[in-house]
């Protein structure tokens, strides 16, 4: 087979055990880490690649990972690269650092806080990237894996040891992620971004950037924008003010702690919590603030 400038890869991956169709799985030729595909909410995936120069497709090599499976590799050879079907393996806890989760966690379900912080300190980093890289903002990736840990202690009950704790918090991390990009493609309209055109002029983003809003859209907007106002008013002022720095003025989390001469992870911290009581008002849910 001679070598060609570039190749499509298409396929559907699932679950070996299930047959469960597998979302958020990596797909990319082990030449090329760079250029990469993530399966879609139907396990379908496409994924546009360029064989090595010194080699033909036959021996190029199809490498796809997913969390809390096991890293699965195909020789590409002379198969029919329009309908591939992969199977994923899961992959078991028997490993020692599985193990030591284990003990962390038990741990942290009697309530021990520093099992909690060794949990957060061992998979942050990876969580923080993994993200990042779906997401392509280091703001939003900072906030979605706080989310992702927030998620993940409040249901810690639930986790089974029958899998690797990495494997149940890493499927957490990539949802929570998925269900972000998703609602961000569905938003039509926001308070926050605004479009705006050579002569100044701005508009929502449902709209081009000559349009501007009628006088009743804007009565609508300032209205919404006052109820905003009087629901973190409601805050505890530490609360309050992080709130306000974070999405009323746009400070970074550096920024953040600069102003309240606070340890960064303090800041995250506090953050994830405030936005917690912030939905838990939304909600109508009674908590004591």
């Amino acid at each position: 087979m001679e070598i060609q400038s570039s190749m499509s890869i298409n396929g559907v991956i699932k679950d070996a055990k299930t047959g469960e169709l597998i979302e958020g799985a990596n797909i990319y030729l082990q030449s090329d880490r760079t250029n990469s595909a993530f399966s879609n909410n139907q396990g379908r995936f496409s994924l546009l690649a360029k064989p090595p120069s010194s080699k033909a497709i036959a021996d190029s090599v199809l490498v796809i990972t997913n969390a809390g499976y096991e890293r699965f590799k195909l020789r590409l050879s002379t198969r029919d690269l329009s309908k591939l079907t992969i199977k994923l393996k899961k992959r078991l806890a028997k490993t020692d650092k599985a193990q030591q989760d284990g003990v962390l966690v038990t741990a942290a379900l009697a309530n021990d806080q520093r099992a909690y912080g060794k949990l957060m300190a061992r998979y942050r980093d990876s969580i923080f990237f993994m993200i990042q890289k779906m997401v392509n903002s280091r703001d939003d990736a900072e906030d979605l894996t706080i989310e992702a840990f927030g998620k993940a202690f409040q249901n810690l009950h639930k986790y089974s040891p029958e899998y690797a704790f990495s494997t149940w918090l890493y499927r957490i991390a990539i949802n929570n992620c998925i269900d972000h990009i998703r609602k961000k493609r569905l938003e039509t309209f926001s308070l926050d971004e605004t479009l705006q055109d050579s002569e100044g002029n701005t508009g929502s983003r449902e709209y081009e950037a000559h349009d501007v809003l009628d006088p009743e859209e804007t009565y609508i907007k300032q209205q919404r924008i006052l109820m905003v106002q009087g629901v973190i008013e409601r805050l505890n002022p530490k609360y309050r003010k992080l709130i306000e720095l974070r999405f009323l003025k746009e400070y970074s989390y550096d920024e953040i702690a600069k102003e309240m001469k606070l340890p960064l992870g303090t800041v995250k911290a506090q953050l994830f919590r405030a936005k917690e009581l912030l939905s838990n008002i939304l909600t109508h849910k009674k908590e004591r603030i």
